[in-house]
This record gives C-alpha cells, sequence and structure tokens, in this order.
C-alpha cells in the first residue's frame, strides 16, 4: 500500500512557519547570551585599588558610578585599576 505523499497549502505554511520561527530563535539567543557575560574576578583581573601609571576606574569605559565595574565583580574603587583599563573617549 502506497501512502498519499501530496503535501497541502497548509501543512507547507505550517512547515514554513515553523522553519522560520526556529531561524529566528536561532540567530537571537546567542545574542541574549553574549549580552548576560558573567563579570570577572578580581584576581583574575588583576584589580588593585590605587591607580596604575595614572590610569583610573573613574577614566575606563567599563566603571559604573558610584563603585562598580561592568567587567569586574564586587565593590570597585573609583582610584582603582585593572588589567581591563580601556580610557573613556571624550
Amino acid at each position: 500500500m502506497e501512502k498519499d505523499t501530496k503535501l497541502s497549502r497548509r501543512g507547507f505554511v505550517s512547515g514554513v512557519t515553523a522553519l522560520a520561527g526556529g531561524v529566528l530563535a536561532a540567530g537571537v539567543l546567542p545574542i541574549r547570551d553574549a549580552r548576560a557575560q558573567q563579570k570577572m574576578g578580581k584576581d583574575v583581573m588583576k584589580y588593585q585599588d590605587k591607580p596604575n601609571n595614572g590610569q583610573r576606574c573613574d577614566q575606563c569605559t567599563f566603571f559604573v558610578p558610584p563603585r562598580a565595574c561592568s567587567l569586574v565583580e564586587g565593590d570597585i574603587a573609583p582610584e582603582g585599576w585593572c588589567t581591563a583599563w580601556n580610557a573613556k573617549k571624550k
């Protein structure tokens, strides 16, 4: 006995919709994961509570006032420094 393999219009539209949804989800999910990065430990970033050659956390693009950093976890001193230091654009 042979089964009818003819695809209906409804079945075709349903399949295309499911495929498009899967492609969209695959494109969006990695972006969300990238934004949800975990912060690094102070030891990993070689954080110190004092400046390094005039470089200070409060002059860095990653510094979040009053005492935080978007890359390093924990309490961050505005006059501190770490290896991720990157000068703010003026």
